[in-house]
């Protein structure tokens, strides 16, 4: 890089001479000022920003996973960022040889390219994806990704074959169909329709006498929600089938259903630590809570007087048996007020400590949910609806009759009653879902032989291995997420999820992870919190260039405090990145607030 310059303008002219030179002389520097040009730059430069923009209006009206394989990850789209890169690179070139203005200039071009290479990098080497952990369980080291892949089981070989196959993006339809040749035979696989919403439907059959069991088909149906579900159940060896209704209530078929479920004593105590507490019931349990001044312990004592005494930290939001009963501590307030008809705490110090606590003397569980609890009798369906514990209907329903549930205006109707029967399962299209909801996605498939003889058609949702057959061959095939593999192995230790004083709202999210290395078995602990990933390997020099696997929460659920759903993210791009981009802010700093000294006269 030179220092010193001729003085201006002969400076100016004689680069400009020396450059137009080199051009006539050289086809090397003709390439480089034709890929450097400011006409080629605009025309990459426009072409990109209607590919970014199209991509924009296809997320908007389709999804993410058509425009990242249309544009982002398409072959043209990369093509046309290394040309990008090329012509940064070019106009260097033509500056060449630099002078001290050119210091910014140059660093920021370079800090482009970095930044884009970097960002190709991440996006084709790199990968997202989410594991699900459950306390206690085994370690697991593979995460399911949003890439879609099929595979498929060779008969002739003992091994499976994956192949990227997204059914969405491919646009099948019996004109426009997918074959997938099956290894080491001359069948095919051929994919010939796809549905973003596939839905599975149940069936009650009759069975062969001694192979099936007692089996009812129910209706369900709500006029003013306009839905309705079939809903199939057999009692077999003895077993009741149970089912869960939308999450608001209980389905179940008993082998005999003998007399009224007895009720459940429940009440509510509002617990205090300076005074006596408030209880509603309609019957008492006999049970009672204690708070401690400061509101750090909580007592439970049994109508004998025995107990058990817990910290009020761990007890909060949690549900566990005590004194022959279900015991619910749902809120704690430090400082207990009315407000507005509302409780409240009015501070954070326990100057009036209270509990809420919900109290279910003999109960196996916390759900108060309605259920719908039924046996065949003589032919016919008696049943027994109930809520917390307590029947307020019962009766005998024989084929075709409805039964009100008294959940809204639901209502179940008897469809079919068998001594005999077992349960087929379709999987089948769905219903259009509307904009924004997502169901689950499938395929529909079928197997041809080397004479060109096929077999009928299966539809595969996704997640599912199905078996594929002709007269003569059957091969498996599933469709789902791809599964990538780690170089280590994670394990769930503890998930907490601690509350805001006195509400149920959660104010973190803590999970403490387990890591093994599959090489050499070495262990660390990481916790993966609100806004605050765990990594592994966690390193100084795995921080610094970024080759780190982030862990972060994705989803818990509330139902079960053992269980928790992380976002896994691994972007090797990730230094060229950061370089990138501080390179860019020091190019164009240099190019706005740094002036070389000119050349004397």
């Amino acid at each position: 890089m030179t220092a010193d310059v001729p003085p201006a303008p002969d400076a100016a002219r004689l680069r400009r001479e020396m450059i137009a030179e080199r051009q006539r002389r050289s086809t090397f520097w003709r390439v480089v000022h034709i890929l450097g040009s400011l006409k080629f730059a605009v025309i990459l430069l426009a072409a990109i920003a209607i590919a970014c923009a199209a991509a924009t209006f296809t997320e908007s009206g389709f999804n993410t996973r058509i425009a990242q394989a249309y544009i982002y990850k398409s072959p043209w789209f990369l093509f046309g960022l290394v040309l990008l890169c090329i012509n940064l690179f070019a106009v260097t070139l033509t500056r060449w040889p630099w002078q001290q203005k050119h210091v910014g200039f140059i660093v920021t071009h370079y800090g482009i390219i970095t930044l884009l290479a970097g960002a190709m990098i991440g996006l084709h080497t790199g990968f997202e994806g989410n594991v699900t952990l459950k306390k206690g369980a085994p370690p697991v080291n593979r995460v399911t990704t949003s890439q879609s892949v099929i595979w498929m089981e060779s008969p002739s070989q003992d091994g499976v074959y994956l192949m990227p196959f997204d059914g969405e993006t491919a646009r099948l339809s019996p004109d426009r169909s997918k074959t997938f040749q099956v290894p080491e035979t001359g069948m095919k696989v051929v994919a010939d329709d796809f549905s973003p919403n596939m839905v599975r439907e149940e069936k009650l059959v009759a069975a062969p006498e001694g192979t099936g069991g007692l089996g009812v088909q129910l209706h369900f149906a709500s006029r003013m929600m306009g839905q309705s579900l079939e809903m199939p159940l057999v009692v077999q060896a003895g077993q009741a089938d149970e089912r869960d209704f939308f999450g608001l209530a209980r389905v179940s078929l008993v082998p005999a259903l003998a007399g009224e479920a007895a009720e459940i004593p429940r009440e509510t105590q509002l617990v205090f630590a300076k005074f006596a507490p408030v209880i509603t019931g309609a019957v008492t349990t006999g049970i009672g809570v204690r708070l401690s001044p400061d509101g750090k312990t909580v007592t439970v004592l049994a109508p004998d007087g025995t107990g058990a005494t817990y910290a009020r930290e761990e007890v909060v939001g949690q549900t566990f048996h005590e004194a022959g009963a279900l015991i619910s501590v749902e809120r704690y307030w430090p400082d207990f007020a009315m407000l507005n008809g509302q409780p409240t705490s009015r501070s954070d110090q326990p100057n009036n400590p209270a509990l809420l606590v919900r109290i279910a003397k003999g109960a196996e569980t916390a759900d108060t949910k309605p259920l719908f609890k039924a046996a065949i009798e003589n032919g016919g369906l008696k049943y027994q609806l109930s809520r917390g514990g307590q029947v307020y209907a019962s009766g005998q329903a024989a084929k075709g009759e409805t039964i009100p549930l008294r959940w809204a205006d639901w209502q179940v109707q008897v469809e079919e009653i068998l001594p005999q029967a077992r349960i087929t399962s379709e999987v089948k299209p769905g219903p259009e879902l509307p904009k924004g909801v997502q169901g689950i996605p499938g395929i529909r498939t079928h197997l041809v032989n080397a004479d060109g003889s096929r077999g009928p058609d299966v539809w595969i949702e996704s997640g599912e291995v199905a078996t594929l057959t002709t007269t003569t061959s059957s091969v498996r095939f599933g469709y789902g997420l791809r599964p990538q593999s780690l170089p280590f192995m994670l394990q769930l230790v503890n998930f907490e999820v601690p509350r805001d004083e006195g509400t149920d709202t959660p104010a973190d999210f803590r999970a403490t992870i387990e890591f093994r290395d599959l090489t050499n078995g070495a262990t660390k602990t990481g916790i993966a919190r609100m806004n605050y990933p765990a990594s592994y390997p966690g390193t100084l020099w795995a921080n610094l260039t970024g080759i780190n696997y982030k862990f972060s929460q994705a989803q818990w659920n509330p139902r079960d405090l053992d269980e928790t759903t992380l976002q896994v993210l691994y972007d090797p791009g990730w230094l060229l990145k950061w370089v990138g981009s501080l390179a860019i802010c020091i190019g164009i700093g240099i190019m706005f607030y740094w002036k070389p000294k000119k050349a004397a006269a």
